[in-house]
């Protein structure tokens, strides 16, 4: 007989502490620090410990527990935990049935939270409730997170705080003593309303430790799949601080059935994942693996998970706190929890987002780490916090919660058998996106599964399960070589292991943890093994259907075809011969004796004692061979196969016998009663069909629903396989070549209702003081499947979001007000200019007042007077323009012009003026004045005659140029020609028009002739005199003087 065992695998979750890496970088890891603590100062390590069962395949299962450090040989845990009573079948809570689909997702683990004497003193008996809930919400929160693919509420319905030890709990260092001792402890205590707790967890102030002393990484120590279970629904965890919450979801979770990721699964140990054999978070932010969501559905599929299934009964006896964790302890307190108490902040520069990792130091000036985040509600900046692993503005919920949505399911898998009914598979994954940040997991099954090649093997050959048992054979088992055949009288949830018997020898051992798919579940039924589990196959071929055979072996028939015969056999028989070979019991004599007969192909076939007796029910043929209880021999209570069908034969302590069998049989069978003194009743009943009728199978098209209510969905329409034109069946016995086509009608064409939609919001105008941001709301409908359109706002929804908020409301901090600049205190060159400086505060108005200097940072404080330059002065300050008086009119007589010039000259000290070059001047600005006018003088006198009228006349004339005008003297040397006598003679102005050489008075030159040679030589002496301008020109024949300009004076001469 098999002894059962409920091992415990131990969790050992050790908690990494080390200072993180330069990005890009790469480390050995090695340890120094006796408390497994690396500074910045030094590389980073990380440090596992780990422990794991054996391997689905290990035949021993054998425990280990693995270090970074050092490597421990298997020690087995306490004797008491290797075999303990399964109180699921005892007088505990009675044996459920797995959780029914309609519960998954609103499951309750009713919790009893004990915090031990080291814990209460550590946090003071005043403080220690608050943060026990406050840790416990967290751990709520852990286990509502999408990524666990099932809703699960962590309820507190009792809170013990242990001042010291009650008697029969031993607490202390070494973990699987103090968790031996408190499962044991816990499992007898009860509720004020009568009831037990689901689960237990004890919080310890301890440094506990796990098969060596202490210090060390131990965390938490859990067995695994003992959720539920009286004596092994316990955990023991060590208090680190609010990281706790982490330690007790990680070991809650071996509870649940969960073993390390990376240990004996496809998941990797990464960091972020609550199962990952060490305590580290990914950017602050927590998971769990796809692992651990296969191991929780699997215990959920068990019955030992039923206690999930209640509502509990005393919600709001312990309420979580309403602020965030980080709102009640700040970063300081969280450091000091986890380094010490003389640990606070960091403060340094380097350290990145305290959102994602917590830095805190202590005695010199090292910053470290755990790689844990600062609690959710933790201050991470002025007006900031963290939530879901980012820093953000105080009351934002931080980043939106993103839910799951399904990828596309892949193609079918291959058929795990080739004939007998095998399973193939397809899958989706919940990545399309993947849940973030507390959003909802994908709602539905990541795997579909259906029946494959379903037609009956070979006659005679070897079952699916013993083919796996043999290839056992091969492979030395504990040194020896056995052949294995199957062994199946096991527990009902173990039926989906591989069990596997030594022939020829009394020892069966599990070769694995489950068969391959598409194994059956027990040799006469229909269920198959499915990843572990055995799942239920209707009489319609259906994997999961519940369909069955009505008492004729009429799938989803109801009994209208049955015939049904019953009876009872009551007659009583006196004892007249006594004989010792056919006695059972001393004195009572035993005879077989007939109760009924039943021919072949009888179905439903129930015989059972009406009261309890000391009689024993046999069967036998009508040849006179038994298959049940023959020749005086009484059969064990079990199954038997015989006469085509498998009869159960009951025979419970203090219960009457039966017999059941669902048939057809295929012979007739004689049942009897080996009879012991007083015959106790027995009944009978089978059916038989009234007439066998060849069942017709024919195809139907089941449509379904639209598969949208707006914008096109698609009616799908399945082929079905229907028996007699009403009953579901498998496709296989309908002929194949008859089946119709498959459609996709559209349906539901019209256009959705239009409905609002918002993009983000922009950034704000005001970082402080209150400010707006505005985002785009646009109307849209759905048109298609695929497409939207923008609609008009007037058949939207009438209230519309908001495009317009106020946003950084909180008031602005002082800051320096500056006045306007003062005007330059100089006009050219360098001076100052003065503003008034203030330091104002907003009044939360809008309106700005004036407060202490002290108030605003000095180090920003702006300038009061700074330089300026309006423009550059001129090397020497007393030059400037100054302007000549009015020049000589340019003509004796008539009409001419005047000018005066504008010069650079420096005023003495005594008023009088010294002329520079006008390039000195050319930074002033010049005036604006006329640089030349026109004047008149006295009529022209009028000549006539030649020169014979005015004979030895010494005539005066004036001279004109662009540059000067001078007085000249022309005489008369022989008559009739006039000459120049020794060149021109030059004189002051005013004697052109009063005197000549004789002293007479004249009034303009007489006009004279002269001849050509005389007339050369006066040209040339004058163009000697006037500095040898150019331009001039003495025309034979008369007196003429001409500029470039035009100006010069004309005489008119004869001729």
């Amino acid at each position: 007989m098999r002894n059962s065992s409920s091992p415990l695998c131990p969790s050992i979750w050790q908690q990494n502490t080390t200072t993180a890496p330069p990005e890009g970088t790469t480390h050995t890891c090695f340890t120094s620090a006796p408390q497994n603590t690396a500074s910045i100062r030094g590389p980073p390590c990380t440090l596992t410990t780990a422990s794991s069962g054996g391997g689905k395949d290990s035949p021993g299962g054998s425990i280990s527990v693995d270090d970074a450090r050092n490597v421990y040989a298997p020690k087995p845990p306490a004797e008491g935990w290797l075999a303990m009573d399964d109180e699921f079948g005892g007088q505990g809570r009675p044996k459920r049935s797995p959780i029914p689909p309609s519960k998954a997702g609103a499951l309750n683990v009713e919790t009893l939270v004990v915090a031990d004497r080291k814990m209460v003193e550590k946090h003071g008996r005043e403080n220690v409730t608050t943060y026990v809930l406050t840790v416990m919400n967290m751990v709520s929160s852990l286990f509502k997170d999408g990524t666990i693919g099932t809703d699960i509420n962590i309820v507190v319905v009792s809170l013990i705080l242990l001042e010291e030890d009650p008697l029969g709990l031993s607490i202390n260092h070494h973990a699987d003593q103090s968790l031996n001792s408190f499962c044991q402890w816990q499992s007898g205590l009860i509720g004020n309303n009568g009831k037990r707790h689901d689960h237990a967890v004890l919080l310890t102030g301890l440094d506990i430790c796990s098969w060596k002393n202490e210090p060390c990484d131990t965390l938490g120590f859990a067995p695994i799949s003992g959720m539920c279970s009286r004596h092994r629904s316990c955990t023991i965890n060590e208090d680190t601080g609010l990281g706790l919450a982490f330690t007790i979801a990680h070991e809650s979770g071996h509870n649940f059935g969960m073993i390390h990721d990376g240990e004996g699964n496809p998941c990797r140990k990464a960091e972020g994942n609550i199962m990952s054999p060490t305590l580290a978070g990914n950017n602050g932010v927590f998971s769990w693996s796809a692992c651990s969501r296969q191991y929780l559905r699997r215990f959920l599929s068990t019955a030992q998970a039923s206690c999930l299934a209640d509502e509990p009964k005393q919600i709001g006896l312990y309420k979580y706190p309403e602020r965030l964790p980080g709102q009640l302890y700040d970063a300081d307190t969280q450091c000091k929890w986890q380094f010490g108490s003389r640990a606070k902040l960091c403060n340094l520069d380097f350290v990145k987002d305290i959102c994602k990792s917590l830095w805190c130091h202590r005695a010199g000036h090292r910053c470290e780490t755990k790689f844990m985040p600062a609690a959710e509600g933790t201050s991470c900046g002025l007006d900031m916090w963290c939530r879901r692993g980012h820093c953000v503005k105080f009351g934002d919920g931080g980043p939106r919660a993103v839910h799951g949505q399904w990828s596309t399911w892949s193609m079918w898998s291959d058929c795990s058998r080739s004939c007998g009914g095998g399973v193939m598979h397809r899958e989706r994954h919940c990545n399309s996106p993947r849940p973030q940040y507390n959003g909802k997991f994908c709602v539905g099954a990541g795997r579909l599964h259906q029946l494959c090649n379903t037609r009956p093997c070979p006659p005679n050959g070897v079952s699916f399960r013993a083919q796996q048992c043999a290839e056992y054979n091969s492979k030395p088992f504990r040194g020896w070589f056995y052949k294995w055949k199957p062994y199946t009288k096991v527990e009902v949830e173990d039926i989906c292991k591989l069990y596997c018997i030594a022939e020829d020898f009394d020892f069966f051992f599990a070769m694995s943890s489950k068969v391959k798919d598409g194994t059956s579940c027990s040799e006469h039924g229909r269920g198959v093994c499915i990843d572990g589990l055995c799942e239920p196959v209707g009489c319609d071929q259906v994997l999961g259907s519940r369909a069955t055979l009505d008492a004729c072996g009429i799938c989803k028939g109801d009994n209208s075809t049955c015939k049904f015969i019953q009876g009872q056999y009551l007659q009583q028989h006196r004892a007249n011969v006594f004989s010792r070979e056919k006695t059972l019991s001393p004195g009572l004599f035993t005879e077989y004796y007939p109760i009924v007969t039943i021919p072949a192909a009888a179905r439903s076939i129930h015989v059972r004692e009406m009261e309890t007796s000391t009689s024993y029910l046999a069967v036998r043929s009508p040849k006179g061979k038994y298959h049940l209880t023959g020749d005086w021999t009484v059969d064990w209570p079990g199954k038997f196969w015989f006469a085509g069908t498998v009869f159960d034969y009951q025979r419970s302590i203090g219960q009457p016998e039966s017999l059941y069998a669902l048939g057809p049989t295929n012979e007739t069978l004689v049942f009897e009663i080996l009879l012991q003194g007083t015959n106790p009743g027995v009944t009978w009943e089978y059916a038989l069909p009234m007439d066998e009728k060849k069942p017709s199978y024919t195809w139907g098209v089941i449509r379904s629903e639209c598969s949208a209510s707006c914008a096109g969905g698609r009616i799908s329409t399945k082929a079905v396989c229907l028996q007699d034109q009403h009953t579901q069946v498998s496709a296989s016995l309908c002929d194949p070549r008859t089946k119709p086509a498959i459609t996709s009608p559209l349906c539901n064409t019209q256009p959705c209702p239009a409905h609002w939609t918002t993009g983000k919001w922009g950034p704000c105008s005001q970082s402080c003081g209150g400010g707006q941001q505005t985002r785009p709301v646009r109307c849209l409908r759905k048109v298609t499947y695929q497409r939207e359109e923008v609609a008009p706002h007037s058949i939207c929804p009438v209230s519309a979001p908001a495009e317009v908020q106020t946003c950084n409301a909180v008031p602005c901090p002082p800051q320096w007000d500056s006045g306007p600049w003062s005007r330059c205190s100089k006009t050219c060159g360098r001076g100052l200019r003065r503003r008034a400086v203030s330091c104002r505060a907003g009044d939360g108005e809008g309106d700005a007042a004036m407060v202490p200097d002290n108030r605003c940072d000095v180090r920003h404080r702006p300038e009061e007077q700074e330089t300026c330059v309006v423009r550059r002065c001129p090397k020497n300050e007393r030059l400037q323009w100054v302007v000549t008086p009015w020049g000589e009119c340019s003509t004796s007589c008539g009409t001419g012009s005047q000018k005066r010039e504008l010069r650079c000259a420096e005023k003495g000290p005594q008023g009088e003026y010294t002329e520079f070059p006008v390039r000195r001047c050319r930074n002033l600005p010049k005036p604006v004045l006329e640089l030349q006018q026109s004047c008149s003088r006295e009529a022209c006198p009028k000549f006539g005659g030649g020169p014979d009228q005015s004979s030895n006349a010494v005539p005066l004339g004036w001279y004109t140029s662009p540059w000067m005008t001078r007085c000249f003297v022309v005489l008369q040397v022989s008559s009739p020609v006039w000459i120049i006598s020794a060149g021109v003679t030059w004189f002051p102005s005013t004697a052109c028009a009063t005197t000549s050489s004789t002293g007479n008075s004249v009034a303009s030159p007489a006009p004279t002739r002269l001849g050509s040679q005389a007339h050369n030589r006066a040209r040339a002496d004058i163009m000697d005199q006037d500095e040898q301008n150019k331009s001039r020109r003495l025309e034979a024949g008369n007196w003429e003087l001409e500029t470039q300009t035009g100006f010069g004076w004309t005489t008119q001469g004869g001729g």
